[in-house]
This record gives structure tokens, C-alpha cells and sequence, in this order.
């Protein structure tokens, strides 16, 4: 299972971090994209076998998951440059931007989604995950809380109550 994510700042280093760290996904199988090479070159250096570039479109080509972390007024952009499939599952870290958003933004209704309300603790597998699902078949979502249990505690929750959640 090959998962990107898009953006290494602290949420996006913090959930790289935290998956090479795991059993699930391999060190190898975790690509991250961000404009930042100083970003990029701390990663390398933590994690060789991490891919690090540059070029959000050539780092979801092959991707399974696409975790998308970047600031909430970077979604529309960066979602709208990237040529994801149907068969891929998109994740956002955005808060404050609803499944709604993340279908028009992606012009991919058929894509299956999930939202995260996670914390930099993940880097220490300290984190608690709040996850939320869109078009999501039993096996993605437990594959989701499996994922992010690693990283600390995971759990499912209605869209509906994200936004609350954000707050704690």
C-alpha cells in the first residue's frame, strides 16, 4: 500500500513521521510532496527509504492514499492540480473544509474520503485521531483506524461532529 501526502510542515511531517514509524505502511511505501526542500531534506535524512519531491502530481501517480496537509485556504488550489483516480482514497487534514468542499474541489464525486482531526503527537505515536468518512466501505474505515491507532488512538465519527471536535 503506497500512501503520499502532500505538504511537510508540521502536519504533514508529524503523520510521515508517525507512519514510517508503524508496521502497517512501510518507510519505503510513504511519499511526500512539499515546495520546501528544507522540509523535504529533514525527512530524508530521518527516513532514506521515504521518497521526497517536489512535484504534488508526480507523487499521487501511484499512490493508494493521498493525505492531503496543507492550510485549508490551499485546498481548492492544490486538490484542483492533482490528477487523482477514482480507485484512490483521499484524506484530508484541512479543518473546516467538508466532504461537500473536498468533492467540488476534486470534481471526483466517486472518490472515497475520509476527513482527520489529528495532532502533531502522532510523530511520538502520542496522537488522538478523529475520522470521519465519506463513501468509505467497512474495510477503508478499519484499515483507517488501524493506520492511525499506531500513531496513538484513532476513531471514528460523524462529519457532523468534526467541527466540534476541531475545538478540543
Amino acid at each position: 500500500m503506497k500512501v503520499t501526502i502532500i505538504g511537510a510542515g508540521n502536519m504533514g511531517g508529524a503523520i510521515a513521521r508517525g507512519l514510517a514509524k508503524g508496521t502497517i505502511i512501510g518507510e519505503s511505501d510513504i511519499t511526500v510532496s512539499d515546495p520546501s526542500e528544507k522540509m523535504l531534506q529533514q525527512l530524508q535524512q530521518e527516513y532514506p527509504q521515504m521518497t521526497v519531491m517536489t512535484d504534488n502530481r508526480a507523487a499521487v501517480s501511484e499512490a493508494d492514499f493521498v493525505i492531503v496537509a496543507v492550510k485549508p485556504w490551499l485546498m481548492k488550489t492544490v486538490l484542483a492540480e492533482l490528477p487523482l483516480q477514482s480507485q484512490q482514497v483521499l484524506v484530508s487534514v484541512a479543518a473546516g473544509v467538508s466532504f461537500e468542499q473536498l468533492v467540488e474541489y476534486t470534481a471526483a464525486p466517486e472518490l472515497t474520503m475520509f476527513r482527520l482531526v489529528p495532532n502533531t503527537a502522532m510523530s511520538q505515536l502520542e496522537s488522538m485521531t478523529l475520522i470521519a468518512s465519506w463513501q468509505a466501505t467497512p474495510e477503508h474505515e478499519r484499515l483507517m483506524v488501524e493506520i492511525f491507532n499506531e500513531m496513538g488512538l484513532a476513531m471514528l465519527v460523524p462529519e457532523s461532529q468534526i467541527a466540534a471536535t476541531t475545538a478540543l
